[in-house]
């Protein structure tokens, strides 16, 4: 049996692009900008922006972009952008906080720069004082977002406005499902789907590409991604949700379809689900949907799409902490990094700029708020669910126009799970102990949890003990007792 590839050593996958320090002037304000033309106290220095994803060829062409644009409405700062890759983000990042690096502004999340760690021991700036002055940052997400990523009522970071709820299913290619016959609203489960692979594998030689492990969508998330949370109504226990029987099937379900030749054996946890599915190598791939999802890959995968949904909407933690933007501790820039993430909510010019880039250069407006990308440009970062208010990000024209009505619609739908709002205090060193512990257990068990091991049980009776041994019961005890506590104060 194959096993999975284990990760190079981590490397530095940017080069940070200095831009020229904006003057001081108070330039008039572009009309519609929403931005004010004199603020009072800001200071001239350079904002250093850490946030996440692939890096660009022209990346100092955007940045020198967004410095003129900062400069013609009349702030003083500057802004130095640092683009970390995917498999390198947690290290990197986590370094730079925990050794009191100076910058500014990071992307934070349950799952990136360990927000839920981080934030409680003081890595992270305490917002409210910045909130209290800007309230129309709380009109634009609403209180319930903001009520569900805080930590001892604090905002450490501030949620993107985006989907707040999540749905889970597949990405497949239209051609395929097509010519195939797949009638797509008979499908309601990974199970329903499998003859199908079959199928294309058997007629067009295509994989499919399960990219992320089963735990990830199964449960909310309360300490990616080792503790969770059924999301069921009435749930109330806090679990390892890796050694759940749930879990168990869907990875016996992911080894079945190894054993078949469904999944490529060559994938290892450095494969990126993009890069693997615009190769023309696979059938779909699983993703977290929302509105418009299969339009929005289409445009980077090179097919069109089609999304399958497996579950209904549901708001939970990992969502309302998924994407975030926070101020480290040890920034000396506070104000001016609070006023710069500010303009990424209320001013479309510089969120866009950073989203999609230059207008004539990296795409050509069609309509108000309609683009048309222009290919191989130099900027096609594709990241605008990381910062901001993203209603404000410009349409493709491969996009459905309703997008953003329809993204209010899917919120609405979204049906809360138990534990939402609830984020544990995780300063107890015991229970750091024990978190660290366990997910460097969770390390050596890739292999088991993508399906490429040949003794599925025996493989989780050793995880269940490795487990214990590195103090899972009494962190799930700690767990345990702060969600009751937690819910019985609701």
């Amino acid at each position: 049996m194959a096993k999975l590839k284990r990760a190079s050593t981590a490397i530095l996958c940017l080069l940070a692009a200095l831009a020229l320090l904006a003057g001081c002037g108070n330039g008039a304000a572009p009309a519609g900008s929403g931005a004010a033309s004199d603020e009072s106290g800001l200071k001239a220095v350079t904002i250093k922006f850490q946030t996440i994803g692939d890096m660009q060829s022209d990346m100092p062409r955007i940045v020198q972009a967004v410095n003129d644009y900062l400069k013609s409405i009349g702030r003083p700062y500057s802004v130095e952008l640092a683009i970390e890759g995917w498999g390198t983000y947690n290290d990197v990042v986590n370094l730079m906080l925990n050794t009191g690096e100076k910058f500014d502004v990071v992307f934070t999340a349950n799952w990136a720069a360990s927000y839920l760690t981080n934030a409680p021991n003081g890595v992270f700036a305490d917002l409210g004082p910045y909130l209290e002055k800007n309230p129309e940052i709380e009109q634009i997400l609403t209180a319930d977002f903001m009520n569900a990523s805080r930590i001892g009522g604090i905002n450490y970071a501030l949620p993107t406005n985006k989907e707040k709820a999540r749905q889970i299913g597949w990405l497949l290619r239209k051609d395929f499902v097509d010519q195939m016959g797949l009638d797509l609203s008979t499908v309601k489960s990974n199970e329903d789907l499998e003859p199908w692979f079959i199928k294309a594998k058997e007629e067009f030689n295509v994989w499919v590409y399960p990219s992320f492990v089963p735990s990830n969508y199964m449960y909310d998330r309360i300490e990616e991604p080792i503790i969770g949370m059924e999301t069921e109504d009435g749930s109330n226990t806090v679990l390892a949700v890796d050694l759940t029987d749930r879990f168990k099937d869907a990875v016996r379900l992911y080894n079945k379809w190894f054993k078949l030749g469904l999944i490529n054996p060559d994938l290892n946890r450095e494969s990126q689900v993009q890069t693997e599915f615009a190769s023309g190598k696979y059938l779909g791939a699983t993703y977290q949907l929302k509105p418009g999802k299969a339009a929005e890959e289409a445009a980077s995968i090179g097919y069109d799409l089609v999304q399958v949904e497996l579950n209904e909407p549901e708001i939970a933690s990992s969502e309302t902490t998924g994407a975030m933007l926070a101020i480290p501790a040890a920034s000396e820039n506070k104000n001016e990094a609070f006023d710069f993430i500010k303009l990424l909510y209320t001013d479309e010019k510089i969120l866009n700029l950073f989203v999609w880039g230059e207008d004539g250069k990296d795409y050509n407006t069609v309509s108000p708020g309609i683009i048309e990308l222009i290919p191989d440009s130099g900027w096609a970062w594709g990241q605008g669910w990381t910062m901001g208010n993203q209603f404000n990000n410009y349409l493709t024209t491969a996009e459905d126009p309703e997008k953003w009505k329809k993204f209010e619609e899917f919120n609405e739908a979204g049906r809360p799970v138990p534990s939402l709002g609830f984020i544990p205090d995780t300063t107890d060193t015991e229970m750091q102990t024990a978190i660290k512990a366990m997910k460097a257990v969770r390390e050596n068990y890739t292999d088991l949890f993508f399906g490429y091991v040949d003794d599925i049980d025996g493989s989780f009776a050793k995880l269940e003990s490795d487990y214990k041994a590195a103090g899972m019961d009494g962190l799930l005890a700690a767990y345990q007792k702060q969600f009751d506590e937690w819910k019985a104060a609701q």
